[in-house]
């Protein structure tokens, strides 16, 4: 695992190319699966690791300026590890979960509660508490049926304790969540500003725009494709 800690270190350092020579390749002994363009300016790379435990994959989240986030979950969608690529940040999932994360536990009774702790730099932990909730509702973004979610989430951390609520994506045949919009829940009870990173465009392998290193949603650009992005 410290050899894709560093790789992707060193991804983030990297400069940004002018956009018709953007792309980005996965560290060595890693094959892409998906490419997935989101609202709020935001790219996600989604890939696995020949050297990682069956069921494991990886994503790294693009902006404008670059890869900032990566982060590994298992085969329930347990956060494993996640790494800040800006910040050289590194957190793991804390030991003996309370109530460990659980896609199937979702998938076949509709609701999956869960109570975690995670571990920063091996000395900040982070307690999360909350549930997913299948509303029922599908999407279908170029192919692909997504379930949709709704969540709510207390987070205590050091600064103190936050509750998060929003609406999330499942993608079922790759076993992974999508993000969708989220919102901080004030102490008087009302919501703080939506941050929406729905999910725009779902590329797979082979197809324009697949592994590109440049969001193209609410970056600033109007009604922009993949032929006027030069990929």
């Amino acid at each position: 695992m410290r050899r894709l800690t560093i790789a992707l270190a060193l991804a983030a350092a990297a400069p940004v190319a002018p956009v018709a020579a953007q792309s980005w390749e996965p560290p060595p002994g890693c094959e892409g699966f998906l490419t997935v363009q989101q609202r709020g300016c935001m790219l996600s790379n989604h890939y696995t690791c020949e050297e990682d435990p069956d069921g494991d994959q990886w994503r790294v989240d693009f902006t404008e300026q670059g890869p900032v986030f990566a982060s590994r979950i298992n085969y329930e969608t347990e956060w494993v590890e996640s790494l800040g690529l800006v910040t050289r940040t590194r957190t793991v999932l804390g030991d003996d979960p309370e109530d460990p994360a659980s896609l199937t536990t979702l998938l076949e009774e509709g609701i999956d509660t869960y109570d975690f702790t995670t571990v920063t730099n091996e000395e900040e932990v982070t307690h999360y508490a909350g549930a997913d909730v299948l509303t029922g509702e599908t999407v279908n973004i170029d192919g692909h049926e997504l379930a949709v979610i709704t969540y709510q989430t207390e987070v205590e951390g050091p600064e103190g304790v936050s509750r998060q609520e929003g609406t999330n994506y499942v993608d079922i045949e790759n076993r992974m969540f999508l993000p969708g919009t989220t919102a901080m829940r004030n102490e008087d009870g009302t919501m703080g500003p939506e941050r929406d990173n729905t999910p725009m465009k779902i590329i797979e392998p082979g197809e324009p725009g697949f592994f590109a290193s440049s969001p193209i949603y609410d970056c600033g650009v109007q009604d922009i494709s993949w032929e006027d992005a030069g990929q």
